[in-house]
């Protein structure tokens, strides 16, 4: 029995080196261009569960020899000849180490984790990938390399990297469609932040264009003056390009051919003061004169439309995932309490925030970890759509 289980935890250890180094070549043929971007989640077997990965892309235009679902998920689809799966036979006739299609699916859903599709290309390069692997690994076992403590160190910790990120994909999987009477309610209940603003701006200058240097400040004395002058004349529903042309001509410079609009503006897109002045208003009313870096601002609200629910949908779920993934990764961190030895550990220099999707946490931050930062992360099938140009009018 001893002999087993030593035979039954090299093997482990060898299926996930493979995987790690399975990894590290998909991630160098990726950045070669060779990886596609993500597209639909990954699909079972054929065997067992529909199209496989394989038969799915080359069903879409490319002409193997044979296709997956020809065939059967024993048959081989990968010989290796003169790789002894353990001894060499003792008749000394050659010996050879098989991948059949359903083993080599498995490789392909274990390296495809993040949801990834497959072109046939794509594929060809994962399996020299794997066979590679395959091939120096099982050297590496017959050298002791496994017996190494670094080595075993190394596999321990791929291990619990691999555990941490699968629990990161099985809450992604959880959050990443919320129900739509989460996603209406979530709208109603946050509808401040889908209003928006469309305004006039009147824009008085602070500073003389053709003598910036006015170390006096006679000229943005006058401009205040003459701001003032203009909000009383606004206030009235004077229009906005005949008052501007005034404040320009009485201050000696030439003015703009227009009065610009601000376009549609939500909450955020404005510093904190003016913003809630501006979001007062009603349409036709102006705000006081705001003092900003250019100089002396009025505006005049046009009108204050809302976002539909369908144009910030994706917005909503982005929001939702987050908040979900977040709370609940922050949940299992803190309910550990990390304590490091001062007499071993220098104090960290930067507190780092909660690992993303698909990154392992890095126990860093103060002597007790209690961390409160915001995970900011996307679903795996990338942003939500940000809303359309042009909102529908509020109700």
């Amino acid at each position: 029995m001893a002999a087993n289980f030593y035979r039954e935890v090299l093997q482990e250890m060898k299926r996930i080196l493979l995987i790690v180094l399975l990894l590290s070549g998909m991630a160098l043929s990726q950045k070669r261009g060779v990886m596609p971007t993500a597209q639909d989640p990954r699909q079972p077997r054929a065997s067992q569960h529909g199209p496989s990965p394989a038969a799915s892309v080359l069903a879409s235009g490319a002409q193997p020899a044979a296709t997956g679902t020809e065939l059967a998920g024993d048959v081989p689809v990968i010989t290796l000849r003169g790789l002894c799966p353990s001894e060499k036979p003792a008749d000394g006739k050659s010996c050879a180490t098989t991948v059949s299609k359903d083993e080599f699916e498995d490789v392909l859903s274990a390296v495809s984790l993040g949801g990834q599709a497959f072109s046939p290309g794509a594929i060809r390069n994962v399996a020299d990938s794997y066979v590679q692997n395959m091939v120096l690994a099982d050297a590496a076992m017959k050298n002791g390399v496994d017996k190494d403590p670094r080595i075993q160190e190394l596999l321990r910790l791929v291990r619990l990297r691999t555990l941490a990120d699968a629990y990161r994909r099985i809450l992604e999987e959880k959050y990443r469609t919320p129900p739509p009477e989460e996603i209406e309610k979530y709208y109603h209940d946050n509808i401040s932040r889908y209003e928006t603003v469309r305004a006039e701006r009147l824009l008085i200058p602070k500073f003389n264009p053709r003598s910036p240097k006015d170390e006096s400040g006679t000229f943005q004395k006058k401009a205040a003056v003459v701001a003032a002058e203009i909000h009383d004349r606004a206030a009235k529903g004077e229009p906005l390009d005949r008052l501007q042309n005034d404040a320009f001509f009485k201050l000696g410079i030439t003015p703009p051919s227009v009065v610009p609009e601000t376009g549609l503006r939500r909450r955020g897109t404005f510093p904190p003061e003016v913003e809630r002045e501006v979001f007062a208003l009603k349409p036709g009313e102006v705000t006081k004169v705001e003092s900003e870096q250019g100089g002396f601002v009025i505006y005049r609200l046009i009108d204050k439309p809302t976002y539909s629910l369908e144009q910030v949908k994706g917005e909503i779920v982005r929001d939702i995932y987050q908040k979900k993934m977040e709370a609940s990764v922050k949940g299992v961190l803190q309910s550990v309490q990390t304590e490091f030895n001062d007499q071993y550990f220098a104090p960290p220099t930067v507190p780092r925030p909660l690992p993303t999707p698909g990154q392992t946490p890095v126990t860093t931050g103060p002597r007790r970890m209690q961390s409160s930062h915001s995970v900011k992360s996307s679903p795996a099938s990338g942003k939500p759509a940000a809303p359309k140009a042009t909102p529908a009018a509020k109700q």
